[in-house]
């Protein structure tokens, strides 16, 4: 007889005893029934979130596609508060800095950290009805004696959280390595 087979059995056996209890194997049953009901309700709710997920960011690169497809004219003013608003995810201080449109042409000028200056003109030269970006501003190694640069700052602080879909992406990822692995 191999001795697998003789465990598989005596664990199976032990654990139709446990369910079959006569004094307690009703409850555990009921029990073990509602917390695979449970966890197949929170595993159905889990992918439905990382479908909506997947459908939503699907719509948002469309939409941002179509959009650079297409001309768009925006006035000086609404140009000027989708620079503010971008600047302040790229830099610690964005209301150090000064921003200036006219006619779509972006001049930027003020005290900035020098680690920052490169994603701040990127991020600036990628905004939606920005045709040119001229920088003007004055970069600083540090914040020492710089009075609009002193503090912690408010921007570029956001903590990273992966949405569904980078979750199951990643679980999907581990499961697939899981799995060659065991092949071998």
């Amino acid at each position: 007889m191999n001795t697998g087979n003789l465990l598989v059995g005596a664990g199976l056996g032990a654990a139709l005893a446990y369910m079959l209890d006569p004094d307690t194997g009703n409850r555990r049953c009921a029990l073990l029934r509602d917390q695979l009901v449970r966890a197949g309700r929170k595993t159905r709710g889990g992918l439905d979130a990382t479908a909506r997920d997947v459908v939503n960011r699907g719509r948002g690169v469309a939409a941002v596609t179509r959009a650079r497809l297409r001309p768009e004219h925006v006035d000086d003013d609404t140009l000027r508060e989708r620079v503010r608003a971008k600047l302040g995810h790229v830099s610690a201080h964005p209301r150090a800095i000064d921003v200036h449109v006219q006619n779509g042409n972006v001049t930027l000028r003020g005290p900035i950290l020098a680690s920052e200056i490169t994603d701040v003109l990127t991020t600036v030269s990628n905004i939606r009805g920005v045709r040119a970006v001229t920088n003007e501003l004055d970069t600083h190694e540090s914040s020492d004696n710089i009075p609009s640069l002193q503090g912690e700052g408010k921007g570029a602080t956001s903590r990273f959280r992966p949405s569904p879909a980078t979750r199951a992406l990643v679980a999907a990822g581990v499961a697939t390595g899981v799995w060659m692995y065991a092949k071998r």
